[in-house]
């Protein structure tokens, strides 16, 4: 069954914008998930790669869903992707839900398909 790993997100995003670089360190090429070979620095806009990010995650959710829905599951709520504004000024709004486990402390979240 899909899952929310960083295996499935770099199938939603272009090749090499996920990279598993060692020493458990997981890289988000943002160059390459915005547009390939772009020249970004720390004084470039964020919006493109972070709009990409959620669309990926958004992806990936509604397969996940899709594969719950198919196993007898219910679907999980974590991200998900609204287009909303007017036709003249169209918008698109991002939701990220996360379950906490307050049994531990405040920065313990729970996988929703675990």
């Amino acid at each position: 069954m899909t899952s929310l790993s960083y295996s499935a997100l770099a199938e939603k995003l272009p090749n090499g914008a996920v990279e598993f670089v060692g020493n458990n360190q997981v890289k988000l090429n943002l160059s390459l998930a915005t547009e390939a070979g772009a020249s970004l620095t720390l004084d470039t806009s964020c919006v493109k790669g972070v709009v990409k990010l959620m669309q990926a995650l958004s992806s990936l959710t509604d397969q996940v869903n899709e594969a719950r829905v198919n196993a007898n599951l219910a679907p999980i709520q974590f991200t998900s992707m609204q287009l909303t504004g007017t036709p003249e000024s169209p918008e698109y709004e991002f939701t990220v839900r996360v379950k906490v486990d307050t049994a531990l402390f405040i920065d313990n979240l729970d996988d929703p398909t675990d």
